[in-house]
This record gives structure tokens, C-alpha cells and sequence, in this order.
């Protein structure tokens, strides 16, 4: 292959990849996930990916809660426990700081914080599906209301919603 042609294919590349993205944390700001008067756990997006449903956000949860049992639908999970301490109703593990956490597609489980605040980093696909106690489902998150929830916070809260996190 010419020299001619090897540059042009790495301009190609070059072309069609997604630039860097680099972002303080710090910026973002702490958005209710759950609804009500009194919010439990919050999330700071970090990025949607609309093309594969993929969303990765920063968790935080009060301390002695309980969440909605759940299910991840769509792809597993991947976990990086920050801070804190939680762990699921009837499992013998608990995510300290520094825990790993794989979750296959398809498990239904309730998520407990233990006696302080928790921050995960969570990379997720698909959507959460939320069940009340006769296993009938009751409510439904994904990508795109997640996302929702992040504009619609900014503007009620008159911040800056960063759409460079869509991509």
C-alpha cells in the first residue's frame, strides 16, 4: 500500500471516531433518581450512549435504605464500588470501596445501603424494570428517561445541561 493510501485510511479513522471526552465530575451536579418527597439516591451522569442504550453514571445512596427490587433487562452490569457499603437481600457478599461488581442480565434483587452514604460508578445497558411484592412490574427505567431526568433537573434547576454527554 502506497504511502498515499495509508494516509488517507488513517485520516478516514481519524474522521469517524468519536473524539475524547474528558470531564470533572465535580461539574455535574447530583440529580434525584427516585421520585417523591423524601429522595433516597441520586445519580451523576457521565454518559449516554444512545446507540448501544448504554448509560454510565456515578450512584449515590443515603445510607440504611432499601431500593425498589429490580431488574436489569438488555445487558449486564458492570459496578465499582467508590464509597460506602451495600449490598442485595439474600446475598452472602457485600460491595465495599474498591468492590467489583459483574450482574448478569436478568436478576431481580433489592439493593440495601449499609450505615453510610454509598457511591457506585455503574456502566449499564438496557433497562431496569422495578416490581412491587407480587413480582408484577410497576415501573421501568432506561436510557432515554434517564436522560430525561438529568434535562429535566437542569432546567428546573436552571443549570447548563451538558449534551457533550450524549454520544
Amino acid at each position: 500500500m502506497n504511502q498515499l493510501i495509508k494516509d488517507s485510511v488513517v485520516k478516514l479513522a481519524e474522521n469517524l471516531q468519536l473524539p475524547e471526552r474528558v470531564l470533572n465530575v465535580e461539574d455535574l451536579p447530583w440529580v434525584p433518581f427516585d421520585e417523591g418527597e423524601e429522595v433516597s439516591c441520586y445519580f451523576k451522569p457521565l454518559r449516554f450512549d444512545l446507540a448501544t442504550g448504554t448509560w454510565i453514571y456515578l450512584f449515590k445512596i443515603k445510607s440504611n435504605q432499601v431500593l425498589t427490587r429490580h431488574r436489569h433487562t438488555g445487558g449486564s452490569v458492570i459496578g465499582y464500588n467508590i464509597q460506602g457499603q451495600w449490598r442485595y437481600e439474600g446475598r452472602n457478599w457485600i460491595a465495599k470501596p474498591g468492590s467489583f461488581i459483574f450482574e448478569p442480565p436478568g436478576d431481580i434483587h433489592t439493593l440495601i445501603s449499609e450505615d453510610e452514604e454509598v457511591i457506585t460508578l455503574f456502566i449499564l445497558g438496557g433497562s431496569l424494570q422495578y416490581f412491587d411484592n407480587d413480582n408484577v412490574v410497576v415501573g421501568q427505567d432506561d436510557i432515554y428517561t434517564v436522560l430525561k431526568k438529568y434535562r429535566d433537573y437542569c432546567n428546573e434547576m436552571g443549570i447548563e445541561v451538558r449534551e457533550d454527554l450524549v454520544y
